[in-house]
């Protein structure tokens, strides 16, 4: 059999197709990242828990950020992917987000690599081209947070439990221990994949144990491997009496309880599912929540049928060429995914109220897998018309997804020009300047007060506190029992200047992108 090598040697054309595609995925996540780099209260805490632990302010995290709306604390391999960052680049910010934006250019290849494995050249190019520009990926890898890298290790997980279910005897020594590193490294970004990815693992390994075909040296290998990934996080439990593990049932019960009933839980992950696919696509975002009444809205309607017609004609489509395919490593390649979706859908029927688009950052192979199946029956039924049928889908989704990455990259280039724009994201750049000015404006001051917009307290104080706190200045909410002594600054609208310069007594102000900064005169 040839290998990888061999085979590439002989696809020039393939090869310098595939680079022209990285390049493009690459500028996309990479364009003005500082400055546009989302930096919310979430990223500022964890660079503050990063940099504490650079400066020898505290020790090593054993444990990760705090699963949404629960105690529970996930596995701390984001923040050691973090501290490498920061020891190689230096302690700053938007170093903190390289991790991510590492592994969103690494899935570009890996996806390709994968898919190839079950489809042709020219097929898993157009997924990977769609993959490169998809707006739901590009924007997930611009920025830090624990479960931004799950596309990277969800597929190199599954590309490695398939190399081991082909593998016909035990499979090379290499390969179990980057399954077993993906296994350790995935369950610990997301409480999701904490539930599934050894969930998977248990089930391949029982299949092939029924098989007769247990790889058992490959099973240990990888479960220690995995382990050793997770040594902090199991010291933290031994140390705690296995606290955070009571926490994470504590916050499993407590979100199913928020559940609906199981019909409607299976409507609301069949929505869910089919939105995801037409985001990740087409960038066509009909509801981040995936509600139920977000269906009936204008155009949600069409694209969700048509997104359902999608979803269930391409598990039609899978598990069809499943029963037919012969060739060993393609069936195991459609078994491995279509055993991967179920379970994740089974997983996610009692929690169908908690559904967010983020949570399928562990699934967002789903839609490039099903699509090329339905590239390969469009080729069977119309094969006079197949390719040129890829190619304009292709095209589509490419140029939908660039139209989106375009008018977003717009949005963030007005927010830095004195915009009235809301506040959905604090933007790297803005909170810099601004945190700036209130170091230079603070007299010495250890405490200061801040008051003004609370949509932009919101999103940008703690941001600030990051800055102004290496600079010893403590950020404190104003409020009736503030300390009347310590500086005031408000942050506001630039769209309000005139109306506070007339009502306050303001010394200097600054206004920057969306923020205007006010220090008021005592």
């Amino acid at each position: 059999m040839e290998t990888l090598r061999e085979q590439l040697k002989k696809q020039k054309w393939p090869v310098a197709i595939f680079l022209g595609i990285l390049v493009i995925g690459i500028f996309l996540r990479t364009y003005q990242f500082h400055d546009w780099l989302r930096f919310n209260a979430d990223q500022s805490r964890d660079a503050t828990i990063v940099s504490e632990y650079l400066e020898g302010k505290s020790p090593l995290p054993l444990l990760g950020p705090k699963a949404g709306g629960t105690d529970f604390r996930v596995g701390p391999a984001f923040y050691h992917f973090q501290i490498a960052a920061g020891k190689i680049f230096g302690n700053a910010p938007d170093v903190m987000a390289y991790p991510d934006l590492l592994f969103s250019i690494l899935a570009i290849p890996l996806l390709f690599l994968f898919l190839w494995k079950y489809f042709d050249t020219r097929t898993s190019l157009a997924l990977a081209g769609i993959f490169a520009v998809s707006f739901y990926a590009v924007k997930y890898s611009r920025f830090a947070w624990n479960p931004n890298s799950l596309p990277f290790w969800s597929i190199l997980f599954l590309f490695m439990l398939h190399e081991i279910a082909i593998a016909s005897r035990e499979a090379k020594k290499w390969k179990a221990a980057v399954a077993g590193v993906a296994l350790g490294i995935g369950a610990q970004l997301h409480t999701l994949s904490l539930i599934f990815f050894p969930l998977m693992t248990v089930l391949v390994f029982a299949f092939l144990f029924i098989r007769k075909r247990m790889p058992w040296k490959t099973f240990f290998i990888m479960v220690a491997l995995a382990l050793f990934v997770n040594v902090p996080q199991i010291a933290s439990e031994i140390q705690t009496g296995w606290a955070n593990t009571d926490s994470f049932f504590s916050g499993v019960g407590t979100k199913e309880e928020k559940g609906s009933g199981a019909a409607r839980n299976a409507l609301k992950d069949i929505v869910c599912y089919a939105q995801a696919n037409a985001y990740i696509l087409s960038s066509y975002d009909s509801d981040d929540g995936c509600s139920l009444k977000s269906v009936k809205k204008g155009l949600n309607l069409p694209v969700f049928i048509a997104a359902l017609v999608f979803l269930v004609g391409g598990l039609s489509l899978a598990v069809r060429a499943f029963l037919r395919e012969a060739d060993h490593s393609r069936k195991y390649f459609l078994g491995i995914v279509l055993l991967y979706l179920a379970l994740s859908f089974a997983i996610l029927l009692p929690l169908a109220n908690e559904i967010s688009m983020r949570f399928f950052l562990a699934m967002i192979f789903m839609p490039f897998v099903l699509l090329g199946l339905w590239f390969g029956y469009i080729s069977e039924k119309f094969p006079r018309y197949g390719y040129a049928g890829m190619i304009i889908l292709v095209s589509l989704f490419c140029a939908a997804n660039l139209f989106s990455i375009r008018n977003s990259f717009a949005d963030s280039r007005a927010f830095l020009s004195d915009s009235d724009a809301g506040m959905d994201n604090a933007m790297l750049r803005e909170v810099e300047i601004s945190s700036a000015f209130i170091i230079s404006r603070a007299g010495g001051a250890k405490v200061v007060s801040v008051g003004g917009d609370s949509r932009y307290l919101f999103k940008a104080l703690k941001s600030m506190n990051y800055f102004t706190s290496r600079s010893g200045i403590r950020l404190v909410q104003k409020s009736k029992k503030t300390d009347p002594g310590i500086p005031v600054f408000l942050i506001e609208n630039t769209k309000r200047t005139e109306s506070i310069l007339k009502s306050q007594s303001v010394e200097e102000h600054l206004s920057f992108g969306r923020f205007t900064i006010f220090s008021i005169r005592q």
